[in-house]
């Protein structure tokens, strides 16, 4: 007698969105999933590939090597002098006071290339490569960050669908499909943040070349990230 009851009542459930429709019946509120796709909770989306290695250092080594080299500055250095030329005493009466045995001078040394510019060059490479580097670093955070949200929002979503799911069967309260949605919504978040700082990331570096080196180093970036 009770499996009869059962047999009728899973008949019912079965039935009852064909009924319903026939019926112009209207069916109850369904919480919509974070994305809205309508994907089967037991095929999620596959685990994420093993991560591809980025090489840094070549990176860095790439981005200094195209950044434009500034024009050379020069210093100039003067000097200013005065001599007295002593004359024979035969002379020295008619040319007591001639002009011509004082000596005034002014010398310009000018170096090949300056120590002062020299400091200030050593300096501002020092400097672009530290900053070269820390670029490179947040690309690397932010792709480690968007390969992990890429699969938590995978498993997110599963879970956010199996939530509906028992929503609409009456199993559970609606509380967790709107726990998982928030979660959904809080990595896909993440996603953007990371898929923006990779972008920031990598125009920062491209344009620390000169114009004709943009195009390459960008290729280049791209091909080692993805």
């Amino acid at each position: 007698m009770l499996q009869d009851k059962i047999k009728t009542w899973v008949f019912l459930i079965a039935t009852f969105p064909a009924m319903a429709e026939e019926l112009n019946i209207e069916p109850p509120y369904q919480i919509p999933t974070f994305t809205g796709e309508t994907l089967e909770f037991k095929k999620i989306k596959p685990a994420i590939n093993p991560a591809k290695t980025v090489d840094a250092d070549l990176i860095v080594k790439t981005v200094n090597a195209c950044y434009p080299v500034s024009p050379m500055k020069l210093e100039v250095g003067l000097r200013a002098g005065s001599t007295y030329r002593q004359h024979d005493n035969t002379q020295q009466f008619m040319n007591s006071i001639d002009s011509s045995a004082y000596y005034a001078g002014v010398v310009a040394t000018l170096p090949l290339y300056s120590g002062v510019e020299i400091d200030r060059e050593q300096k501002l490479a020092i400097d672009r490569k530290l900053n070269t580097t820390k670029i490179v670093a947040e690309l690397l955070n932010a792709l480690s960050a968007k390969r992990r949200a890429e699969r938590m929002l995978g498993l997110y979503g599963s879970l956010e669908k199996r939530s509906q799911k028992r929503v609409q069967e009456g199993i559970i309260a609606v509380d967790e499909q709107i726990g998982y949605l928030e979660k959904v919504a809080t990595t896909q978040g993440e996603l953007d943040a990371a898929n923006a700082q990779i972008e920031g990331s990598r125009l920062a570096l491209i344009h620390q070349c000169q114009p004709e080196d943009v195009e390459r180093l960008n290729n280049f970036i791209l091909s080692e990230i993805y």
